[in-house]
């Protein structure tokens, strides 16, 4: 009789304690999927900035994203360019890189 509640008891705590170990580990799962699901479910910033060319007092600006201040100012006397560049910049140019918006500036003011 001793022996038969040594083995129900062992195996008693052997059943509660294997339980415990799933419970523990499907709440894990469970919150580890909340997690990643909150994770997914914010929109992701595309890398690619980009760059904009447009006036900016009187001068041309290099504007990045959407900023709305210059990074960089480039003198230039704005009343040399045609009147379609002027509305073009006045609008706004936009380009992937600045080596495209460089060549840009190279070609309006030459």
């Amino acid at each position: 009789m001793i022996i038969d509640r040594k083995i129900f008891f062992t195996l008693l705590a052997s059943v509660t304690l294997s339980g415990m170990i799933v419970i523990c580990t499907l709440a894990q799962n469970i919150y580890n999927e909340k997690i990643s699901s909150k994770v997914l479910s914010e929109p992701v910033p595309l890398e690619s900035v980009g760059y904009v060319l447009r006036e900016y007092n009187g001068n041309l600006g290099i504007f990045r994203g959407e900023s709305e201040s210059p990074y960089k100012i480039v003198t230039v006397n704005l009343n040399l360019l045609s009147d379609f560049d002027r509305e073009a910049l006045r609008i706004g140019i936009e380009m992937d890189s600045e080596s495209e918006i460089n060549r840009l500036i190279e070609d309006l003011t030459s």
